[in-house]
């Protein structure tokens, strides 16, 4: 059924735990014709000309009253173009879906704006095209204006508006419309930090009392801070549809190499040269594993595993920022009388050096003196790491002579991030951004009047 998007179905709405229905996507696809076909193979492995850029593919998901869905990918995955669909900017090539209730939905900057319109006209004109009459419209005209913030720039053309005006309006409409579902495309990223706070405000009173939000983003921490369920798109389709925080550990460790645990190789088998010595197979050694002894006898320790652990023990590939978690290594002392003291380099997203620890327990028995394997904890404090991903390097090494036996580079990794709600609100006080910097760490603040 092509070209149709049906703003609600004629059936009653289906009830699933207590919950109404309010959205039902069908296999909802969008095809753009290209001026280039593209060489494509199918299931038989027969290689025909495309003509066709496949933005969606047969999409389905269900929504329920109350629920928070987040939709997330990669550039080109998909998501605007299925937030346009829903929001019927555009109109898909095949499927249908059906809406209970009323729906707006805020795009990119500027989408729905007429630029030679003044910014009063346009809410008048989004509001009308949203279900609104002109005594509904007015009634909430002055709280729109007042929370936009724009003062006299209200009355002059939408044209002559910066990027952050823009989306100052645009969320100010959408959220006063009193809807039953709220679509949104990270228009959260535009704007200063105490509109963004109001913003941050208004949505939990928008998503309260069984309202819906549907939050397009390709930020795992932006999902996480406002939804609980998540879809996450690639190249047009659903690739997984569960709740927040599996998706999202799914899409970093597929996307974004994510590891929490360490297993070290098996060790490299042993070969003969033509003399008849043995040696080192070294085609075995992995990449990112760097042995900085290189004499026949090997390395005085070599790390067996490594694990990130949350705040009750239990393997972890993401955090909250306000917990507390751990990074365990197993390693094997491999020579006596040597004291190997593991060291951990943390590095964020974007490879800056968060910090180095080394272990230095001075009370730890036979001073690991002894040939065997040990087990260290290093244990990370709350309110330490900013959110985003983490990467870990674990480097075995004796401090006296200093020698470095083994680094292994990124051996696991973890993100950490923050939670919607009483929480948040703590750790951040009124500031509504991401705070800038690798570290974030809370302090104790006591302030006294002179």
């Amino acid at each position: 059924m092509a070209d149709t998007l049906p703003q609600s179905a004629p059936e009653a709405v289906t009830v699933e735990s207590d919950r109404a229905l309010v959205m039902d996507v069908q296999n909802i696809s969008k095809r753009y014709r290209m001026t280039s076909p593209v060489s494509r193979t199918d299931k038989d492995g027969n290689t025909y000309k495309d003509n066709y850029f496949h933005a969606l593919k047969d999409v389905s998901f269900k929504v329920f009253a109350g629920d928070r869905l987040g939709v997330m990918g990669h550039n080109g995955a998909g998501k605007s173009t299925l937030l346009k669909i829903l929001s019927r900017v555009v109109n898909p090539s095949d499927g249908e879906a059906f809406i209970h209730g009323r729906a707006t939905s805020l795009l990119e900057v500027g989408t729905g704006f007429n630029p030679k319109m003044t910014g009063k006209q346009n809410i008048y004109l989004n509001a009308a095209l949203h279900g609104l009459k002109r005594k509904e419209i007015d009634l909430r005209m002055e709280e729109i204006i007042a929370f936009s913030e724009l003062g006299r720039f209200i009355d002059e053309p939408v044209e002559t508006y910066s990027t952050g005006m823009r989306a100052r309006l645009g969320f100010s409409v959408a959220a006063h419309l009193d809807p039953d579902i709220l679509m949104l495309d990270e228009v959260l990223s535009v704007g200063d930090a105490a509109f963004q706070k109001k913003c941050l405000v208004r949505m939990d009173e928008i998503t309260g009392h069984d309202r819906t939000l549907l939050f397009v983003s390709h930020s795992t921490g932006a999902i996480r801070r406002f939804c609980d369920r998540c879809i996450w798109l690639d190249h047009g389709e659903v690739i997984m549809d569960d709740d927040v925080m599996t998706v999202t550990e799914a899409y970093e460790a597929q996307m974004m190499n994510v590891a929490a645990t360490y297993q070290a190789p098996q060790k490299a088998e042993k070969t003969e040269d033509k003399a008849g010595h043995s040696k080192a197979d070294k085609k075995k050694v992995p990449a990112g594993v760097l042995a900085a002894t290189d004499d026949d006898d090997g390395p005085g320790a070599e790390l067996v595993s490594a694990k990130v652990l949350d705040e009750v023990g239990q393997v972890a590939r993401s955090v909250k920022i306000d917990h507390p978690s751990a990074i365990e290594i197993v390693y094997d002392v491999l020579k006596p009388d040597m004291r190997i003291e593991p060291a951990l380099h943390v590095k964020n997203e974007i490879g800056d050096l968060m910090f180095v620890v080394a272990f230095t327990d001075d009370d730890f028995p036979g001073a690991i003196n002894t040939p065997g394997r040990y087990r260290s904890v290093a244990k990370i404090p709350p309110n330490l790491l900013n959110e985003g991903l983490h990467y870990v390097t674990v480097v075995m090494v004796t401090a006296d002579p200093l020698t470095r036996h083994q680094s292994v580079d990124n051996a696991v990794s973890f993100s950490v991030y923050e939670a919607q709600g009483d929480d948040l609100k703590r750790a951040r006080g009124r500031y509504s951004r991401n705070f800038p910097g690798g570290l974030r760490p809370r302090m104790d603040w006591s302030t006294e009047r002179e």
